[in-house]
């Protein structure tokens, strides 16, 4: 009786949290929303607030923090006592949809959740659980490399620019996954990472990697990594097929058979965020508006002409990445203007027992 006493203390603690943490992301957003409203839109849009952070943030995030119990039971039996290695988690959705956003705000709620809500083990430790997130944009390659690129495929469309695969450091991002694989590990040399970051307002909008000394410190003990990426899931098709879809595919497709085992592979990312979309067409006025909200250096013309060169990816990959997710994928349904439809846990999308509808 003692023990089921002491759990439901530990449930009720737990749910108290979580209001508390929601309570606050409601304010904040609703604030946020009533100062960019006209007064008489008020009320939608402390509503819209309300809806977004309880049907959607909450959720997620209570979905992260149990999957983080359940990585660190995993882990338990394996690590000796040591701290366990971070869980990465990979969040997959196509641009300008609103996967940064919700990183950026589960990254803030899961450093602001108490580490004795995690397991037994965690009880008596102090402070709060820690967390960072990388984006494969980091992993870019650095403007010269990626001009070197462009030269060498000339009449490729889709390698004249940052973005598609092909366009990534893939050993920077290998060893940067594998550095924070080892941060918790006890010795020294290991307990600090350097995150590498981009710039993408750089060269006129054309983008650079950062120098190193702009780089994030992160440091040991780390709990979660949410890496996320506009193409992280997708997997290579049939060159026959890529090649009816865009002849430049071609080449795209054969080096995104590299990617699986350096960045998304099971060994690297533990679970996933995927946002599904029902037009990737979407995706010229999500970049548009970005650009603009950003003062970035690209016009108009030059939006289209870069999103133009994603779109063979995503006709090509996206339907897989949407028919046959990662295992127990959480998938977030988001329509045009990034309200979401649905939350659910599948390991496909057919199957949405699990629906929770907005």
């Amino acid at each position: 009786m003692a023990g089921d006493d002491a759990s439901d203390a530990s449930d009720d603690a737990w749910r108290a949290h979580v209001r508390e943490v929601g309570l606050g992301l409601f304010r904040a957003l609703a604030r946020d929303a009533r100062e960019l409203s006209a007064s008489e839109d008020a009320e939608t849009a402390e509503e819209a607030a309300r809806n977004r952070v309880y049907r959607y943030y909450v959720p997620v995030y209570e979905e992260v923090v149990q999957r983080l119990r359940m990585h660190r039971r995993k882990a338990g039996t394996t690590r000796e006592g040591r701290t366990p290695k971070p869980m990465v988690v990979g969040v997959s959705a196509p641009q300008g949809c609103g996967k940064t956003t919700l990183t950026r705000t589960i990254v803030d709620m899961i450093k602001a959740t108490p580490k004795k809500f995690l397991d037994d083990s965690a009880a008596d430790e102090s402070g709060n659980v820690t967390a960072v997130t990388l984006s494969i944009d980091d992993f870019y390659l650095a403007y010269e490399d990626q001009a070197a690129l462009g030269e060498a495929n000339p009449g490729n469309a889709m390698l004249r620019y940052r973005g598609n695969a092909g366009t990534h450091d893939l050993a920077l991002g290998s060893r940067s996954l594998q550095s924070l694989a080892r941060i918790n590990d006890s010795d020294g040399e290991t307990s600090k990472f350097l995150a590498p970051r981009y710039d993408k307002l750089a060269r006129d909008g054309r983008g650079d990697r950062k120098p190193q000394s702009e780089w994030e410190s992160v440091s040991a003990p780390l709990d979660v990594v949410l890496l996320e990426g506009w193409m992280l899931g997708f997997e290579p098709i049939e060159s026959d097929r890529a090649r009816a879809i865009n002849p430049d595919l071609v080449v795209v497709n054969e080096r995104l058979k590299e990617y699986k085992a350096a960045l998304w592979g099971p060994d690297n990312v533990a679970w996933w965020i995927i946002f599904k979309v029902d037009d990737p067409a979407w995706v010229y006025d999500w970049r548009l508006e970005a650009e603009r909200k950003a003062n970035g250096g690209l016009d108009d013309s030059q939006v289209k002409d870069f999103v133009d060169r994603f779109m063979p990816a995503y006709e090509a990959y996206l339907p897989g990445l949407y028919v046959d997710p990662p295992p127990e994928s959480l998938v977030v349904v988001v329509d045009k203007h990034r309200e979401v439809l649905m939350v659910h846990v599948s390991t496909a999308l057919d199957s949405a027992d699990d629906a929770m509808e907005a």
